[in-house]
């Protein structure tokens, strides 16, 4: 086991940092911790100990149609069926006219938790509403200029630790609004515990996002749905009953959720959004009536088939990551700098074409086939094949529908013994 780091890591420059890694492990190189001299200096700005960064590739999801516009989606991640899936469900849906959407509030809300309040101090608490916006105001200010600003109060006693919650609601216009609504929340501490005569336990802001919800729906004839030699109507009736399966079983739920989001958070990602919040508020959604469901409906009427989903959406176009990452304001450019809420209905558009695509490729042929087809791509580059090499290799295990790193390694054996001068007839 290697040694630990010394002690002051963190002060060390991030030159020194690395040097110190490279030396407990050998192995390690500059291309694998990233040699990008801005990248690093970036690293070091934007997290605390940076030795460098990842990078994840960026794909383009083609051919979204959303509310009459198109676009083309930047999505980040390892996985190769996720841009494969998505722009196969975009096609689909653009055909039958595209995905409708309906926004969300840019509505973010902060919290503050009071113990021993007094028995009236609800009451008033919100008799006060007036003055805590009126603290609020400094903080706000920039906001209400674009539009935003307060949007409310509420106040509720927890019944289970008997305390106090006092919840502010703040429209953060295109930012997603976490370090402004700390800061009022903060700022509200003194005057909260002024008035309920008990104190704040805490002050931050709620992930939960219910005010966020963002729609999307689409229609298209079941007669287009004909694949793997099935029939469309019958195509579509059963997208229709594999969807009632993750709405009753969260076993399955869990899963069918999780590929809405494999669309949703690479575009997160991409644009630097926190996909830590926002995988959070989608799943609490998911579970808001005790048990856990799809996000999405499906059903058939007049020979199309109906899909849509609906979740929170907590993205912003300025503030966080997608001020200062290079990559996150190429890929806000690649969408035609969206607003917040063009963003929210794009990502509720990727979403819902990556369940379709994936449901439908569920009822059909079955996800495996054309899953290892793209993985193939990553298998012949584990073996060693490289560009022309790389491309054969992948035609050659999809021809014999085997995969494998030792499939790969012996058809690769083959394109190199037919190369010229290797001594082959």
């Amino acid at each position: 086991m290697s040694a630990a780091l010394p002690a002051g890591f963190r002060k060390l420059t991030t030159a020194e940092r690395r040097e110190a890694i490279r030396a407990r492990h050998p192995d390690i190189t500059d291309a694998a911790l990233g040699a990008d001299p801005d990248m690093l200096e970036l690293a070091d700005v934007m997290v605390e100990s940076a030795v460098g960064y990842f990078a994840l590739p960026i794909g383009i999801a083609t051919g979204f149609r959303v509310d009459g516009a198109d676009y083309d989606v930047p999505l980040a991640t390892e996985e190769p069926s996720v841009v494969a899936a998505a722009s196969y469900g975009a096609s689909v849906v653009r055909r039958g006219g595209g995905f409708t959407t309906e926004p969300g509030e840019l509505v973010t809300t902060g919290q503050l938790f009071v113990e021993h309040a007094g028995t009236a101090a609800a009451e008033r608490v919100r008799e006060a509403e007036g003055r805590l916006r009126a603290q609020a105001h400094r903080l706000v200010e920039r906001m209400e200029h674009r539009g935003g600003g307060w949007r409310g109060m509420d106040v509720a006693w927890l019944p289970a630790t008997g305390l106090l919650r006092v919840q502010i609601h703040v429209d953060a216009r295109d930012a997603m609004g976490a370090n402004v609504v700390n800061s009022i929340a903060e700022a509200l501490r003194p005057p909260v515990e002024e008035l309920t005569g008990g104190r704040v336990v805490m002050a931050i802001l709620s992930n939960a996002s219910d005010r966020r919800v963002t729609a999307a729906r689409f229609s298209v004839k079941t007669g287009t749905l004909a694949r793997a030699g099935v029939a469309g109507p019958e195509a579509a009736r059963r997208i229709v009953l594999a969807n009632e399966i993750a709405r009753e079983d969260p076993t399955r739920a869990v899963t069918h959720n999780k590929g809405i989001m494999n669309g949703i958070t690479a575009l997160a990602l991409a644009t630097g959004n926190d996909t830590r919040a926002l995988e959070a508020a989608v799943h609490s959604y998911a579970a808001r009536d005790g048990s856990y469901r799809a996000l999405t409906s499906y059903r058939v009427a007049d020979d199309r088939l109906h899909g849509s989903v609906e979740l929170p959406l907590p993205l912003g176009t300025v503030g966080g990551a997608t001020g200062v990452h290079p990559t996150s304001a190429a890929a806000l450019a690649m969408l035609g700098a969206p607003d917040a809420s063009t963003l929210a209905r794009v990502a509720a558009g990727v979403g819902l074409a990556q369940n379709f695509a994936a449901l439908f490729a569920l009822v059909t042929e079955g996800i495996q086939q054309g899953h290892m087809g793209l993985h193939a791509e990553r298998i012949a580059w584990m073996a060693g094949a490289r560009d022309d090499e790389r491309r054969l290799v992948v035609q050659a295990m999809r021809d014999r529908g085997r995969y494998g790193v030792d499939i790969a390694s012996e058809e690769l054996a083959r394109v190199r013994s037919a190369q010229p001068g290797n001594g082959s007839s």
